[in-house]
């Protein structure tokens, strides 16, 4: 059986290994490669394991752009996993046998983007889904489904080692089924189906006015595959990749340090209670101190910024002035 396989992340990954393990061995991949790869969440460079596999890689930036390629490549299935772009429907119809998707929820439940972030949030168990494309949106047939659970200690990057864990196990019950030329294919039922939206890095902005609970939830869902839970201070980035809720009896004014332990972890007050930030990045020599007051405050900064800006309005006039004069000299 010959194999294309799409995609650039952990999970992609997986399923070559499981290929080449279940005697797999028609398989070319064409990999993501991005200009940088840290905005990828879960990015893996499969070109060394097409190697160790002698499998044939190919990177692409955009999808459409292997789709010449692939046709003449002519595979029998294709596998579009670990891809955020939409595949095109053109290349879902080049397989003799259909071209399969990948999903980290429990089909129909939790379509859409971001799903790993989300199940975080929202504290919902996923499943390593594998389903066949169609025009819709992750709604086509579910030909394996291996759930896992998420619970309150669970962050993005355990949950995305649930999720691997889980894919394997579907892989092994379903390829040997695949390598006797059968597909299969449950329909999902659509009447139960719920859509997760797109998240961005901006997304894991931290507000310190919402509760503790909210906040170690975000930073949860934000922490490593993903680009991190954020705050600032002054013209410092705070990356906030890990936190918990703090039992102390101290009070103090939302958003500012309150102390600061000896391993540079620190307490901020929120709106119900204290958050103790555990792990950290900035990418200045920012440290915490007792009493700063992380993150922006509109009406503070507005006003900072129209005191510059009327400063910069009369130096302005100074230099025109010192210019007309100049210019008159010269007459």
């Amino acid at each position: 059986m010959r194999i294309a396989i799409i995609g650039g992340v952990s999970s992609t990954r997986v399923l070559i290994e499981k290929l080449f393990q279940h005697g797999f061995h028609d398989v070319r991949v064409w990999g993501y490669s991005p200009d940088n790869n840290s905005l990828v969440s879960g990015w893996s460079d499969l070109k060394s394991v097409c190697e160790s596999f002698g499998f044939q890689y190919s990177p692409f930036l955009r999808v459409f752009s292997c789709q010449e390629k692939i046709a003449q490549y002519a595979p029998d299935l294709i596998f579009a996993v670990g891809l955020s772009q939409i595949v095109p429907e053109e290349l879902i119809s080049i397989p003799r046998l259909g071209c399969i998707g990948f999903h980290p929820t429990a089909l129909p439940k939790g379509r859409g983007r971001a799903a790993i972030a989300w199940l975080v949030l929202e504290r919902m168990n996923g499943a390593a889904s594998f389903f066949l494309l169609r025009a819709g949106i992750d709604d086509g047939p579910v030909v394996a489904q291996e759930p896992f659970e998420v619970d309150e200690n669970d962050d993005a990057k355990s949950v995305e080692t649930k999720l691997l864990a889980a894919e394997e196990k579907a892989l092994d019950a379903w390829l040997p089924k695949l390598a006797s030329g059968e597909i299969g294919g449950v329909e999902q039922d659509h009447s139960q189906a719920s859509w997760y939206g797109r998240r961005s890095p901006e997304d894991g902005w931290i507000d310190w006015k919402v509760t503790v609970d909210e906040l170690v939830r975000l930073i949860k869902a934000s922490t490593e595959p993903h680009p991190g839970a954020y705050t600032f201070h002054e013209d410092s980035i705070i990356t906030i990749w890990a936190a918990e809720l703090n039992e102390s009896p101290q009070k103090g004014v939302v958003g500012r340090i309150l102390q600061v332990f000896p391993d540079q972890s620190f307490l901020v007050q929120c709106s119900d209670g204290l958050l103790r930030v555990t792990r950290w990045q900035a990418a200045t020599s920012w440290l915490p101190r007792v009493g700063i007051r992380l993150g922006y405050y509109t009406e503070a900064e507005v006003h900072r910024l129209k005191k510059k800006y009327l400063q910069l309005e009369e130096r302005i006039a100074i230099l025109e002035r010192i210019a007309l004069a100049a210019s008159s000299d010269a007459k």
